[in-house]
């Protein structure tokens, strides 16, 4: 039997609203999930960074030669790792130490400075390693404590056609300028070390060589010719270089904390080209010295310091043995 006229209609008006209603509820449900699908993943609410206890000295090494008789004379080490930079805090000779590899090159040591300051509180940054001489005065395995640093990657030349050449007579130093405490802009043409940590430094016996002052220098840079080694000296008055010190003497110079850079040399243009691995750790075996010895009331403190001079008009820049 075939339904009547009315009741078909009937069906027919409900069939159709009932699958407008189902057509409805999907845009809805679909749109909803485009909608989520587009929008990215809610992240968990950032806890607030909790600083670790206070610590009486940070020491820095940018690779694992450099850190190794540290990290065996660290008593009770514990590991830190804060995103891309490893810590070891623990004791040594009754005080805290917070051990940290800041791996190599300016951003790893601004970072790794950063991080060690504002999560232990260092009483003295000691930043220390191996360098390349930049003077020919400089024997294999001196060790020289930083009365400053200084980045002689910083520069600005003069304006020269095309054609005319690279001429380094060119280039003049650059400083540069932290705003501290927020108010006027201070220029550095060279960050000063600590004073107390280097009269400390100077009186440690180096059993492989000399224990010297002078300008540690610093740039994201490998220098194997010799005239520009000299050109160095003669217009920074670095009389080594690495690629760390300057960059976390900065750091620590803005947040106003204690800082010494100390490097031994582990090859030299001049008479020992061949880098001597071993250097790292005599150098460290040095600062670990350094580190029995120091007295936490030691440090003084950065206030007040100025920048320095750049070249030969700097008084304790060595004089410079022609190659």
């Amino acid at each position: 039997m075939k339904p009547l006229p009315e009741l078909i209609r009937v069906k027919q008006s409900a069939g159709r609203g009932a699958v407008a209603a189902l057509v409805f509820c999907l845009a809805v449900v679909c749109v909803a999930g485009c909608t989520t699908a587009s929008r990215p993943p809610t992240a968990a609410p950032a806890k607030a960074a909790q600083p670790y206890p206070a610590a009486d000295i940070v020491v820095q090494g940018a690779v694992d030669t450099e850190l190794q008789p540290l990290l065996a004379a660290l008593k009770g080490r514990e590991p830190i790792q804060i995103a891309a930079w490893t810590f070891w805090r623990g004791r040594i000779a009754g005080k805290t130490v917070v051990v940290s590899r800041t791996e190599v090159g300016p951003v790893n040591a601004s970072t790794a400075t950063t991080l060690a300051i504002v999560n232990f509180r260092p009483r003295l940054i000691i930043n220390q390693g191996t360098a390349g001489a930049a003077v020919a005065d400089l024997e294999l395995f001196d060790i020289v404590v930083g009365e400053a640093t200084v980045d002689y990657g910083a520069f600005r030349s003069a304006q020269a056609g095309s054609g005319t050449g690279v001429d380094l007579s060119r280039w003049a130093p650059m400083p540069h300028r932290l705003r501290l405490d927020g108010k006027d802009r201070v220029a550095f043409d060279r960050f000063p070390g600590d004073a107390a940590a280097i009269a400390a430094a100077l009186k440690i016996p180096n059993p492989r060589g000399r224990v010297v002052k002078g300008i540690v220098g610093s740039a994201f840079e490998f220098n194997r010719e010799v005239d520009r080694l000299v050109w160095m000296n003669r217009t920074y008055g670095v009389v080594s270089e690495d690629m760390e010190s300057a960059y976390a003497a900065g750091t620590a110079a803005g947040f106003k904390t204690p800082f010494v850079a100390i490097r031994i040399i582990s090859d030299s243009e001049f008479h020992a080209a061949e880098f001597q691995p071993v250097a790292g750790e005599y150098c460290a075996a040095f600062v670990l010295d350094l580190v029995k010895r120091w007295s936490v009331r030691s440090t003084s403190s950065h206030d007040g310091q100025q920048s320095g001079q750049f070249g030969h008009n700097h008084p304790n820049v060595p004089p410079v043995s022609s190659p």
